[in-house]
Protein backbone atom coordinates (compact mmCIF):
# COMPACT_ATOMS: atom_id res chain seq x y z
CA UNK A 1 0.00 0.00 0.00
CA UNK A 2 0.98 3.58 -0.55
CA UNK A 3 1.61 5.81 1.82
CA UNK A 4 -1.03 8.66 2.84
CA UNK A 5 0.79 11.49 1.14
CA UNK A 6 0.61 9.68 -2.23
CA UNK A 7 -2.10 9.27 -5.00
CA UNK A 8 -1.38 6.38 -6.77
CA UNK A 9 -3.22 6.22 -10.53
CA UNK A 10 -1.58 3.78 -12.40
CA UNK A 11 -3.68 0.78 -11.82
CA UNK A 12 -3.25 -0.96 -15.58
CA UNK A 13 0.75 -0.83 -14.97
CA UNK A 14 -0.03 -2.71 -12.10
CA UNK A 15 -3.10 -3.14 -9.16
CA UNK A 16 -2.49 -2.10 -5.67
CA UNK A 17 -2.48 -5.38 -4.15
CA UNK A 18 -6.20 -6.03 -2.96
CA UNK A 19 -6.47 -5.58 1.31
CA UNK A 20 -8.13 -9.67 1.51
CA UNK A 21 -5.14 -11.35 -0.92
CA UNK A 22 -2.50 -9.27 1.92
CA UNK A 23 -4.63 -11.14 4.61
CA UNK A 24 -4.38 -14.25 3.11
CA UNK A 25 -0.83 -14.02 3.01
CA UNK A 26 -0.25 -14.87 6.59
CA UNK A 27 -2.28 -18.72 6.07
CA UNK A 28 -0.27 -19.56 3.23
CA UNK A 29 3.06 -18.77 4.45
CA UNK A 30 2.18 -20.87 7.33
CA UNK A 31 1.08 -23.95 5.31
CA UNK A 32 4.28 -23.88 2.63
CA UNK A 33 4.95 -26.84 0.54
CA UNK A 34 6.22 -28.04 -2.91
CA UNK A 35 2.82 -28.87 -4.62
CA UNK A 36 4.40 -32.34 -6.23
CA UNK A 37 5.59 -33.57 -2.50
CA UNK A 38 3.02 -36.11 -1.52
CA UNK A 39 3.32 -35.08 2.20
CA UNK A 40 1.23 -33.26 4.15
CA UNK A 41 2.85 -29.77 2.95
CA UNK A 42 3.18 -30.46 -0.37
CA UNK A 43 -0.46 -31.94 -0.55
CA UNK A 44 -1.66 -28.74 1.26
CA UNK A 45 0.33 -26.20 -1.35
CA UNK A 46 -1.67 -28.63 -4.33
CA UNK A 47 -4.90 -28.09 -2.68
CA UNK A 48 -4.30 -24.20 -2.75
CA UNK A 49 -3.09 -24.22 -6.11
CA UNK A 50 -6.29 -26.08 -7.24
CA UNK A 51 -8.57 -24.02 -6.07
CA UNK A 52 -7.02 -20.70 -7.50
CA UNK A 53 -7.50 -22.78 -10.38
CA UNK A 54 -11.12 -23.10 -9.79
CA UNK A 55 -11.55 -19.71 -9.12
CA UNK A 56 -10.36 -18.34 -12.03
CA UNK A 57 -12.55 -20.53 -14.01
CA UNK A 58 -15.60 -19.51 -12.72
CA UNK A 59 -14.54 -15.44 -12.70
CA UNK A 60 -13.66 -15.98 -16.87
CA UNK A 61 -16.08 -19.14 -17.29
CA UNK A 62 -13.55 -22.03 -18.46
CA UNK A 63 -12.56 -25.69 -17.40
CA UNK A 64 -9.83 -25.91 -14.60
CA UNK A 65 -8.35 -28.16 -17.11
CA UNK A 66 -7.33 -25.52 -19.28
CA UNK A 67 -5.99 -23.03 -17.28
CA UNK A 68 -2.39 -23.31 -17.40
CA UNK A 69 -0.03 -21.13 -14.90
CA UNK A 70 2.91 -18.82 -15.98
CA UNK A 71 5.29 -16.61 -14.49
CA UNK A 72 3.50 -13.57 -15.62
CA UNK A 73 1.26 -11.86 -18.55
CA UNK A 74 4.28 -12.05 -21.25
CA UNK A 75 5.60 -16.08 -20.53
CA UNK A 76 1.80 -16.70 -21.11
CA UNK A 77 1.82 -14.59 -24.06
CA UNK A 78 4.77 -15.97 -25.14
CA UNK A 79 3.17 -19.67 -24.63
CA UNK A 80 -0.04 -18.77 -26.71
CA UNK A 81 1.89 -17.73 -29.67
CA UNK A 82 3.81 -20.77 -30.13
CA UNK A 83 1.16 -22.26 -32.62
CA UNK A 84 2.07 -24.38 -35.71
CA UNK A 85 1.57 -21.32 -38.55
CA UNK A 86 3.97 -19.37 -40.34
CA UNK A 87 1.65 -17.01 -40.66
CA UNK A 88 0.18 -14.17 -38.05
CA UNK A 89 -2.71 -11.34 -38.22
CA UNK A 90 -2.12 -8.70 -35.73
CA UNK A 91 -3.33 -5.57 -34.08
CA UNK A 92 -0.84 -2.89 -34.79
CA UNK A 93 -2.01 -1.40 -30.78
CA UNK A 94 -1.30 -4.38 -29.47
CA UNK A 95 1.20 -4.69 -26.48
CA UNK A 96 4.75 -4.79 -27.36
CA UNK A 97 5.29 -8.66 -25.65
CA UNK A 98 3.11 -9.68 -28.21
CA UNK A 99 4.44 -7.88 -31.00
CA UNK A 100 8.09 -9.23 -29.75
CA UNK A 101 7.01 -12.88 -29.58
CA UNK A 102 4.97 -12.52 -32.91
CA UNK A 103 8.58 -11.36 -34.57
CA UNK A 104 10.19 -14.27 -32.79
CA UNK A 105 7.50 -17.09 -33.98
CA UNK A 106 6.61 -15.97 -37.13
CA UNK A 107 7.94 -15.44 -40.79
CA UNK A 108 4.91 -13.73 -42.00
CA UNK A 109 3.07 -10.54 -40.06
CA UNK A 110 0.92 -9.19 -40.98
CA UNK A 111 -0.62 -6.14 -39.61
CA UNK A 112 -4.58 -5.09 -39.23
CA UNK A 113 -6.20 -2.01 -40.01
CA UNK A 114 -7.50 -0.24 -37.47
CA UNK A 115 -9.12 3.40 -36.93
CA UNK A 116 -8.54 6.48 -35.88
CA UNK A 117 -8.99 6.11 -32.09
CA UNK A 118 -7.42 2.42 -32.54
CA UNK A 119 -10.27 -0.66 -33.26
CA UNK A 120 -9.98 -3.15 -35.50
CA UNK A 121 -11.55 -2.60 -39.09
CA UNK A 122 -13.16 -5.93 -39.78
CA UNK A 123 -13.93 -5.64 -43.08
CA UNK A 124 -9.98 -5.51 -43.71
CA UNK A 125 -9.72 -8.44 -41.33
CA UNK A 126 -11.61 -10.29 -43.29
CA UNK A 127 -9.88 -9.55 -46.83
CA UNK A 128 -6.64 -11.06 -44.98
CA UNK A 129 -8.76 -13.92 -43.83
CA UNK A 130 -9.63 -15.06 -47.17
CA UNK A 131 -5.80 -15.60 -48.35
CA UNK A 132 -5.21 -18.40 -45.79
CA UNK A 133 -6.11 -19.69 -41.93
CA UNK A 134 -3.78 -18.36 -39.25
CA UNK A 135 -3.26 -17.04 -36.14
CA UNK A 136 -4.69 -14.12 -35.40
CA UNK A 137 -3.62 -11.72 -32.09
CA UNK A 138 -6.50 -8.90 -30.49
CA UNK A 139 -6.12 -7.55 -27.13
CA UNK A 140 -9.47 -7.21 -25.63
CA UNK A 141 -8.41 -3.79 -24.19
CA UNK A 142 -5.58 -1.95 -24.95
CA UNK A 143 -3.83 -0.95 -21.94
CA UNK A 144 -2.80 2.66 -23.13
CA UNK A 145 -5.80 4.05 -24.33
CA UNK A 146 -8.21 1.74 -22.95
CA UNK A 147 -10.00 1.07 -26.10
CA UNK A 148 -12.55 -2.21 -26.54
CA UNK A 149 -11.94 -4.11 -29.53
CA UNK A 150 -15.36 -6.58 -30.94
CA UNK A 151 -13.92 -9.70 -29.43
CA UNK A 152 -16.50 -11.56 -30.56
CA UNK A 153 -17.09 -10.37 -34.14
CA UNK A 154 -13.90 -11.05 -34.52
CA UNK A 155 -13.61 -14.33 -33.33
CA UNK A 156 -16.58 -15.25 -35.97
CA UNK A 157 -14.59 -13.31 -39.16
CA UNK A 158 -11.40 -15.52 -38.04
CA UNK A 159 -13.03 -19.03 -37.04
CA UNK A 160 -15.35 -18.25 -40.55
CA UNK A 161 -11.73 -18.42 -42.56
CA UNK A 162 -10.13 -21.29 -40.10
CA UNK A 163 -8.15 -19.55 -38.12
CA UNK A 164 -7.00 -19.32 -34.65
CA UNK A 165 -7.73 -15.90 -32.34
CA UNK A 166 -5.39 -15.14 -29.40
CA UNK A 167 -6.71 -12.79 -27.03
CA UNK A 168 -4.70 -10.89 -24.57
CA UNK A 169 -7.08 -9.93 -21.86
CA UNK A 170 -4.41 -8.85 -19.10
CA UNK A 171 -5.89 -5.37 -18.80
CA UNK A 172 -9.91 -6.39 -19.78
CA UNK A 173 -9.49 -8.56 -16.58
CA UNK A 174 -11.62 -7.12 -13.91
CA UNK A 175 -12.88 -4.03 -15.20
CA UNK A 176 -15.24 -6.14 -18.43
CA UNK A 177 -16.87 -9.07 -18.11
CA UNK A 178 -14.77 -11.71 -19.38
CA UNK A 179 -16.53 -14.85 -20.61
CA UNK A 180 -14.24 -16.73 -22.48
CA UNK A 181 -16.81 -19.19 -24.31
CA UNK A 182 -18.90 -16.45 -25.10
CA UNK A 183 -16.27 -14.45 -26.26
CA UNK A 184 -15.40 -18.05 -28.45
CA UNK A 185 -11.18 -17.09 -29.06
CA UNK A 186 -9.66 -19.91 -28.68
CA UNK A 187 -6.49 -18.76 -26.43
CA UNK A 188 -6.20 -16.54 -23.80
CA UNK A 189 -4.11 -14.44 -21.01
CA UNK A 190 -4.23 -13.01 -17.63
CA UNK A 191 -1.87 -11.68 -15.66
CA UNK A 192 -2.67 -11.62 -11.25
CA UNK A 193 -0.68 -7.76 -10.59
CA UNK A 194 -3.89 -6.18 -12.67
CA UNK A 195 -6.51 -7.53 -10.49
CA UNK A 196 -4.93 -7.07 -7.01
CA UNK A 197 -3.05 -10.38 -6.81
CA UNK A 198 1.35 -9.81 -6.62
CA UNK A 199 3.60 -9.89 -9.93
CA UNK A 200 4.98 -12.70 -11.41
CA UNK A 201 2.06 -15.09 -12.06
CA UNK A 202 -0.13 -15.20 -14.57
CA UNK A 203 -1.99 -17.74 -16.76
CA UNK A 204 -2.64 -18.89 -19.99
CA UNK A 205 -6.81 -20.64 -20.60
CA UNK A 206 -7.16 -22.57 -24.06
CA UNK A 207 -10.01 -24.05 -26.12
CA UNK A 208 -9.58 -28.22 -25.36
CA UNK A 209 -8.70 -29.06 -28.99
CA UNK A 210 -6.29 -26.33 -29.16
CA UNK A 211 -2.29 -28.18 -28.69
CA UNK A 212 -0.39 -25.85 -26.60
CA UNK A 213 3.63 -26.33 -27.11
CA UNK A 214 5.23 -25.66 -23.97
CA UNK A 215 8.06 -23.33 -24.09
CA UNK A 216 9.75 -24.13 -20.57
CA UNK A 217 9.53 -28.44 -20.52
CA UNK A 218 10.75 -30.83 -17.98
CA UNK A 219 8.73 -31.80 -14.60
CA UNK A 220 5.35 -32.29 -15.80
CA UNK A 221 3.68 -29.49 -14.04
CA UNK A 222 0.53 -27.86 -14.96
CA UNK A 223 -0.14 -30.59 -17.46
CA UNK A 224 3.02 -31.14 -19.34
CA UNK A 225 2.87 -27.34 -20.64
CA UNK A 226 4.54 -25.37 -18.31
CA UNK A 227 7.57 -27.35 -16.63
CA UNK A 228 9.03 -25.75 -13.25
CA UNK A 229 8.33 -25.71 -9.36
CA UNK A 230 5.11 -23.77 -9.18
CA UNK A 231 4.57 -20.16 -7.55
CA UNK A 232 2.23 -21.17 -4.52
CA UNK A 233 2.19 -17.95 -3.45
CA UNK A 234 1.80 -15.98 -6.21
CA UNK A 235 -0.88 -18.87 -7.40
CA UNK A 236 -3.13 -18.38 -4.36
CA UNK A 237 -3.22 -14.72 -4.30
CA UNK A 238 -4.13 -14.84 -8.27
CA UNK A 239 -6.77 -17.09 -6.79
CA UNK A 240 -8.00 -14.74 -3.85
CA UNK A 241 -8.32 -11.82 -6.06
CA UNK A 242 -10.33 -13.52 -8.91
CA UNK A 243 -12.68 -14.45 -5.97
CA UNK A 244 -13.20 -10.41 -5.77
CA UNK A 245 -12.49 -9.72 -8.97
CA UNK A 246 -15.58 -10.15 -10.79
CA UNK A 247 -17.22 -7.38 -13.06
CA UNK A 248 -19.72 -4.60 -10.61
CA UNK A 249 -21.79 -2.52 -12.34
CA UNK A 250 -21.77 0.24 -9.79
CA UNK A 251 -17.91 0.00 -9.36
CA UNK A 252 -17.40 0.81 -12.94
CA UNK A 253 -20.10 3.25 -13.09
CA UNK A 254 -18.11 5.03 -10.12
CA UNK A 255 -15.12 4.39 -11.60
CA UNK A 256 -16.46 6.16 -14.63
CA UNK A 257 -17.48 9.15 -13.05
CA UNK A 258 -14.13 9.63 -11.19
CA UNK A 259 -12.58 9.17 -14.91
CA UNK A 260 -14.99 11.81 -16.82
CA UNK A 261 -14.48 14.52 -14.05
CA UNK A 262 -10.81 14.25 -14.38
CA UNK A 263 -11.00 14.51 -18.44
CA UNK A 264 -13.46 17.58 -18.25
CA UNK A 265 -11.29 19.71 -16.24
CA UNK A 266 -8.14 18.51 -18.22
CA UNK A 267 -9.87 19.59 -21.39
CA UNK A 268 -10.45 22.60 -19.36
CA UNK A 269 -6.66 23.45 -19.31
CA UNK A 270 -5.93 22.28 -22.97
CA UNK A 271 -5.62 18.34 -22.88
CA UNK A 272 -6.40 16.36 -25.56
CA UNK A 273 -7.99 13.04 -25.04
CA UNK A 274 -6.83 9.67 -27.00
CA UNK A 275 -9.87 7.58 -28.17
CA UNK A 276 -12.75 9.08 -26.17
CA UNK A 277 -15.34 8.82 -29.28
CA UNK A 278 -14.63 4.84 -28.68
CA UNK A 279 -15.98 2.51 -26.05
CA UNK A 280 -13.03 2.06 -23.54
CA UNK A 281 -12.33 1.03 -20.16
CA UNK A 282 -14.08 3.27 -17.89
CA UNK A 283 -10.62 3.58 -15.36
CA UNK A 284 -8.44 4.60 -18.00
CA UNK A 285 -7.75 8.25 -19.53
CA UNK A 286 -4.82 9.14 -22.35
CA UNK A 287 -4.32 12.56 -22.73
CA UNK A 288 -1.51 14.78 -23.68
CA UNK A 289 -1.18 18.75 -23.73
CA UNK A 290 0.81 19.97 -26.49
CA UNK A 291 3.47 22.14 -25.10
CA UNK A 292 3.76 20.33 -21.90
CA UNK A 293 6.76 17.27 -22.63
CA UNK A 294 5.66 13.98 -20.92
CA UNK A 295 8.75 12.83 -19.61
CA UNK A 296 8.64 16.40 -17.43
CA UNK A 297 5.07 16.19 -16.50
CA UNK A 298 5.50 12.82 -15.05
CA UNK A 299 8.80 14.00 -13.12
CA UNK A 300 6.81 17.05 -11.73
CA UNK A 301 3.78 15.13 -10.92
CA UNK A 302 5.67 12.12 -9.10
CA UNK A 303 7.52 14.94 -7.01
CA UNK A 304 4.30 16.45 -6.41
CA UNK A 305 2.77 12.93 -4.89
CA UNK A 306 0.93 11.67 -7.46
CA UNK A 307 1.98 8.06 -9.37
CA UNK A 308 1.43 7.97 -13.07
CA UNK A 309 2.91 6.97 -16.81
CA UNK A 310 3.42 7.40 -19.91
CA UNK A 311 1.45 4.14 -21.15
CA UNK A 312 3.05 1.06 -20.57
CA UNK A 313 5.40 -0.12 -18.22
CA UNK A 314 7.12 -3.42 -19.44
CA UNK A 315 9.72 -1.46 -21.25
CA UNK A 316 13.01 -0.16 -19.52
CA UNK A 317 11.33 2.64 -16.68
CA UNK A 318 12.32 5.49 -19.70
CA UNK A 319 9.77 7.53 -21.06
CA UNK A 320 9.22 6.71 -25.38
CA UNK A 321 6.98 7.47 -27.87
CA UNK A 322 3.75 5.35 -27.93
CA UNK A 323 3.72 3.01 -30.48
CA UNK A 324 0.22 2.90 -30.44
CA UNK A 325 -1.00 6.30 -30.48
CA UNK A 326 1.65 5.93 -33.69
CA UNK A 327 -0.22 3.49 -35.24
CA UNK A 328 -3.47 5.69 -34.45
CA UNK A 329 -2.11 8.15 -36.86
CA UNK A 330 -1.70 10.73 -33.70
CA UNK A 331 0.82 13.42 -34.96
CA UNK A 332 4.48 13.65 -33.38
CA UNK A 333 3.91 16.53 -30.93
CA UNK A 334 1.03 15.05 -29.23
CA UNK A 335 2.46 10.90 -29.31
CA UNK A 336 5.61 12.71 -27.21
CA UNK A 337 3.78 14.15 -24.17
CA UNK A 338 0.98 11.08 -23.64
CA UNK A 339 0.58 10.35 -20.66
CA UNK A 340 -2.08 7.68 -18.58
CA UNK A 341 -4.59 8.28 -15.40
CA UNK A 342 -5.90 4.98 -14.50
CA UNK A 343 -8.14 4.59 -11.86
CA UNK A 344 -8.96 1.57 -9.48
CA UNK A 345 -10.52 0.55 -6.02
CA UNK A 346 -8.41 3.12 -4.04
CA UNK A 347 -9.18 5.95 -6.12
CA UNK A 348 -10.86 8.56 -4.51
CA UNK A 349 -12.87 12.13 -5.61
CA UNK A 350 -10.75 13.77 -3.91
CA UNK A 351 -7.93 12.18 -5.61
CA UNK A 352 -9.34 13.37 -8.70
CA UNK A 353 -9.22 16.86 -7.30
CA UNK A 354 -6.31 17.48 -6.37
CA UNK A 355 -4.21 15.63 -9.39
CA UNK A 356 -6.31 18.23 -11.74
CA UNK A 357 -5.44 21.18 -9.24
CA UNK A 358 -1.71 19.92 -9.29
CA UNK A 359 -2.03 19.65 -13.21
CA UNK A 360 -3.50 23.22 -13.92
CA UNK A 361 -0.81 24.62 -11.48
CA UNK A 362 2.17 23.15 -13.65
CA UNK A 363 0.74 23.29 -17.72
CA UNK A 364 2.22 25.74 -19.81
CA UNK A 365 -0.24 26.81 -22.55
Amino acid sequence: MLNDSRIYLDYNATSLIRNEVIISFEEILKNYGNPSSVHSEGRRANMLINNSRKNLAELINSKTGNIVFTSGGTEAIDIALNQSSDRILINPTEHIAVHDTAQKSYSNIEEIKINSDGVIDLNNLEELMKKRPCTVAVMMANNETGVIQPIKKISKIVHDYGGIIFCDAIQALGKLEVDFDDLDVDIMSISSHKIGGISGTGAIIFKSEIEIKPRISGGGQEFNIRGGTQNVLGISAFGEAAKISRFNEEEDKRIKQLRDEFERRVTEIGAEIFSKNEKRLSNTSYFAFKENKAETMIMKLDLGGFSVSSGSACSSGKVSESHVLRAMGVEPNLRQNAIRVSLGWGSKLNHIDKVCDFLKSQIRN
